[in-house]
């Protein structure tokens, strides 16, 4: 009994007081493209974009990420996309992105996306530094390129745009797939202004990005490719401390064993 509860002391100690506790938060610079299919996957529009990135891997197998869009123009109007969250689904290479999109006095559009990351994941994986390019599939740093991190083609590429000439982003860390989302909500009553309007499971209609289920543009599919063709900069990386009750659990643990230690030996 004594050497199982010093062993599992020391498990315990080592776990929780030699190992650093700290996440890294990656901030990211991205350029890339919008494009805009309609329902049957036939090109509508596409335009560049560029903004940035959070990504926080406290969470482990965990997704958590923040990401601004600045506004564009498409359809005759300005779109202002807000309101966006991403989530690692599961332990897989794929990330779920929610958002809201305002167009032409239509407020809180719902839109959502499923990215395969692979690039991303992958470049993290080897370990980044701070001014590091993901420029397509290719690592680079201070100008060379250090390894292919495996980004995947966007699914909107190929398509054939107005003058029959098919789309060509090449591979992105975050490119957008032919998955469809489910929805959290019933079209027409409660999916305007709900910023999470997409999960798993998902379906694959063969079309690049999920379709729009509410608003102006019902059945239209909305594509933002990160880093395709262009790249996404490491800005900065902090580290953050675990949460203090991480800390908290183990003392107390540590102590409720020592005390059932001494209460065996007296």
């Amino acid at each position: 009994m004594y050497c199982r509860n010093l062993c599992l002391a020391t498990l315990l100690s080592g776990a929780f007081i030699a190992t650093p506790a700290a996440a890294a938060i990656y901030e990211f610079h991205f350029t890339g493209q919008y494009t805009l299919l309609d329902p049957i996957g036939g090109f509508m529009d596409q335009k560049p974009i560029s903004s940035t990135l959070t990504y926080n891997d406290q969470s482990g197998s965990g997704f958590s990420a923040g990401m601004t869009i600045e506004d564009f123009e498409t359809v005759g109007a300005t779109a202002t996309i807000h309101d966006i969250s991403l989530q690692r689904h599961e332990d897989s290479n794929y990330i779920i992105g929610n958002m809201l999109a305002d167009w032409n006095n239509n407020y809180g559009v719902p839109v959502s996306m499923v990215w395969d990351a692979s690039g991303l994941f992958n470049a993290i994986a080897l370990g980044l530094q701070e001014g590091d390019v993901i420029s397509g599939t290719y690592l680079k740093r201070g100008g060379s390129t250090i390894a292919n991190v495996g980004s995947a083609i966007p699914a909107s590429d190929g398509t054939l745009d107005y003058n029959g000439i098919p789309l060509d982003q090449g591979p992105a860390p975050l490119a957008v797939t032919t998955l469809n989302t489910s929805l959290t909500c019933t079209p027409g009553t409660d999916c305007m202004g709900n910023a999470l309007s997409g999960t798993a499971p998902f379906t694959d209609d063969g079309i690049a990005g999920s379709p729009l289920i509410d608003g102006p543009f019902v059945g239209l599919n909305v594509n933002f490719d990160i880093g395709s063709g262009n790249s996404l900069t490491v800005q900065s990386i902090s580290s953050v401390p675990l949460p203090g009750t991480a800390w908290l659990f183990a003392t107390g643990l540590l102590g409720l064993i020592t005390a059932a230690k001494r209460r065996k030996t007296a």
